[in-house]
């Protein structure tokens, strides 16, 4: 064979064998793995696309750096490779997902609050005999700094003791500043405030409910 002849088939095998290698992956065939999969798919949706990683990047301050592959994974975001425009779909998929957490944040918010307020309710205190006798004394020295007008102990004490709202403590205000002839006797003589509070007390020991001072809301 001549030299030629043989350089010529060398060169032609070498052609042959690069081709080969070159569509191998295609020729091969193999699914690549839903890790390299996912990899491409947000490499191609997110270049150049500040929406698509914004939301993403919300998604991730809900699950976390270390599950987040697994999370969008199994929620089905490589449903989105052989849509027509994979960026919407991505966009759309984070999106989803970002509201569904947030409403179920939302949501465990509200059961927690509600459950807070099971706890105040179940806390609050039984009516024993020595309960209502101390809150019996509790509302005289209540209406006793209404009618000296100390504030501070009465927003800062007995309206949080009493467990009441600013109407209702605005109403007892109001019905204590009625009492003109109350008022005339403690202004003449200071020392009958406390003789009030004696006559208060054993009138609310012989009717608790309708004298110690919101009642309802303090005993169950």
């Amino acid at each position: 064979m001549k030299v030629s002849n043989i350089l010529i088939c060398t060169f032609v095998s070498i052609l042959v064998t690069s081709c080969a290698k070159k569509n191998l992956p295609i020729i091969n065939n193999e699914p690549i793995s839903e890790t390299e999969q996912l990899f491409l798919l947000k490499q191609q949706t997110e270049t150049n696309n500040p929406y698509v990683v914004d939301a993403k990047n919300q998604l991730l301050q809900f699950i976390g750096d270390k599950n987040f592959d697994d999370y969008i994974t199994k929620h089905g975001i490589l449903k989105c490779k052989g849509d027509n425009n994979q960026s919407s779909c991505v966009l759309s998929f984070y999106l989803n997902e970002n509201y569904k957490l947030k409403y179920h944040v939302q949501l465990k918010k509200m059961v927690e609050e509600n459950q807070a307020e099971h706890d105040i309710e179940l806390s609050k205190i039984t009516a024993t005999e020595n309960n209502i006798k101390n809150y019996c004394q509790y509302s005289a020295d209540f209406i006793a700094a209404i009618y000296t007008k100390d504030n501070a102990k009465i927003t800062q004490y007995f309206q949080p003791k009493f467990k009441m709202s600013e109407q209702d403590l605005s109403s007892l205000q109001a019905k204590i500043a009625k009492d003109d002839y109350s008022y005339f006797l403690i202004n003449e003589n200071p020392s009958i405030l406390q003789e009030m509070k004696v006559d208060y007390v054993e009138k609310c020991l012989n009717d608790p409910k309708h004298n110690i001072i919101n009642y309802v809301n303090i005993f169950r």
